[in-house]
């Protein structure tokens, strides 16, 4: 057993030993500490020891091959580290064991990770769901279009390219109760769609996701309520306008247009600059972003003029009017009307204090957003403007429209429209000043 100085001038002058030997060279100075050379030339630092003395076994852990980064100082410096821990009682070998088989882990879960970042991310997943999920039996289901518009419109732009498995079921709850906001059918619908792309997930992809992971399982399907006919009154609907002031942008410039227009949530959130054309005081909503599938000329009023032109226009990559802090649709709806809910409240309670009343006996009854469409509807039927044109400012419609027939109906009762439009921002500006209310009567034009 030779030993000596192991320096970089001994290590390399030791003789590569025959086939299948192995030659040693002990370091003098620390007990233990070696290197190795194989018949392949490969030279290696050691370390040799024992847990519990003599008559323990001898084990050995390599420390590293001979050159960089492994000097025969460094590896001299990493043996009596090493040997510290002998001291301590505590095993190198099995150290090193636990260090490589963490290595491997981590290695393991990062391509995991980026698996899940890339297979997993909930735009490719429902891509690839309506592509080849949505197939029985060589057919295609029914419904397989529908699908698809429900991931464009609601589900892809609330999670983008989330992962399955970062998607709470806190997440999927709150995208289902803003659907619901818009209608309970559609939240039931999404729901549908939701459950099959995670069954389909676990299916695809079952060892990077189990179904027994989807967080459907704790999201019941939204119920059937009776048809809702909420409808603000004119001091709940100032109490709204004052309150939206208050909100973060955009929101307050969102609720005051749905105010002003009768129009849909989303297609005020999710409306692009393209559709707006300020100089002629249209917004032209087309078909694709239509709930019943017909284009909405929307005629803007003088009260809307104002919001529109104070919009700061933010760079984007879909020329969004209202996106997010990271350039994509709105969403998180509900946390905004809960804030809402609560500046409404605050007002009640200063107004109640203010006129001498028991502040904790004021609330406003339970509303959602959608009910300011049908505060429009009944606020305009209030004003004497005709039922047709009050559908019409709604985009209600019956029977299909297309071709010819659908250019006609965008551009029927477009001055009613803004005649009625008017009127009826005339009487929002009146009750948000708390003036007392101006009948305006439409005369209806055949």
């Amino acid at each position: 057993m030779a030993v000596g100085k192991i320096t970089k001038e001994a290590v390399d002058a030791i003789p590569v030993p025959p086939p299948g030997k192995r030659v040693h060279l002990w370091d003098e100075t620390v007990k233990g500490f070696g290197v190795m050379v194989t018949d392949k030339g490969a030279r290696s630092y050691i370390l040799q020891y024992r847990i519990g003395g003599r008559g323990t076994p001898t084990r050995r852990v390599t420390i590293g091959t001979h050159g960089s980064p492994w000097t025969p100082a460094g590896a001299r410096k990493r043996a009596l580290e090493l040997l510290e821990q002998v001291r301590r009682n505590i095993d190198p070998f099995d150290a090193e064991r636990a260090s490589i088989a963490a290595a491997h882990k981590a290695k393991e879960n990062a391509a995991a990770e980026r698996f899940i970042h890339t297979r997993l991310a909930f735009d490719k997943i429902a891509a690839d769901y309506i592509e080849k999920g949505t197939w029985v039996d060589g057919e295609r289901i029914r419904t397989w279009s529908t699908y698809e518009r429900i991931v464009e419109r609601d589900l892809s732009p609330a999670f983008g390219s989330k992962p399955l498995p970062h998607i709470s079921s806190d997440d999927i709850r709150e995208l289902l109760h803003d659907i619901s906001d818009r209608a309970e059918s559609a939240a039931r619908r999404a729901h549908i769609v939701l459950t099959n792309i995670f069954k389909y997930a676990a299916k695809a992809h079952p060892r990077h996701f189990k179904l027994s992971a989807s967080p459907m399982l704790d999201v019941p399907s939204p119920t059937q309520s009776a048809a809702r006919d909420r409808v603000l009154s004119d001091e709940e609907l100032r109490l709204v306008w004052l309150a939206a002031d208050g909100l973060d942008w955009p929101w307050r410039d969102i609720i005051r247009l749905l105010i002003l227009t009768g129009t849909r949530l989303r297609e005020v959130a999710h409306a692009p600059w393209t559709e707006v054309n300020l100089d002629e005081m249209t917004w032209l909503i087309p078909a694709q972003r239509a709930k019943n599938n017909v284009p909405h000329l929307v005629p803007i009023t003088h009260g809307a003029l104002k919001i529109w032109k104070s919009l700061p226009v933010i760079s984007n990559d879909t020329n969004l009017v209202f996106p997010s802090s990271v350039g994509t649709p709105l969403s998180a709806i509900s946390k905004m009307k809960q804030n809402l809910d609560q500046k409404i409240s605050d007002i009640m309670t200063r107004e109640a204090i203010a006129a001498g009343k028991n502040p904790d006996a004021v609330q406003m009854q339970d509303w959602r957003i959608h009910d300011l469409r049908r505060t429009v509807a009944s606020g305009c039927q209030r004003l004497g403007i005709p039922l047709e044109v009050s559908e019409a400012v709604l985009n209600h419609t019956s029977g299909t429209r297309s071709g010819i027939a659908g250019v006609y109906h965008v551009y029927k009762f477009e001055s009613e429209k803004r005649a009625a439009l008017e009127a009826w921002g005339q009487h929002v500006e009146s009750i948000s000043r708390n003036i007392k209310q101006i009948k305006v009567k439409i005369k209806n034009e055949s």
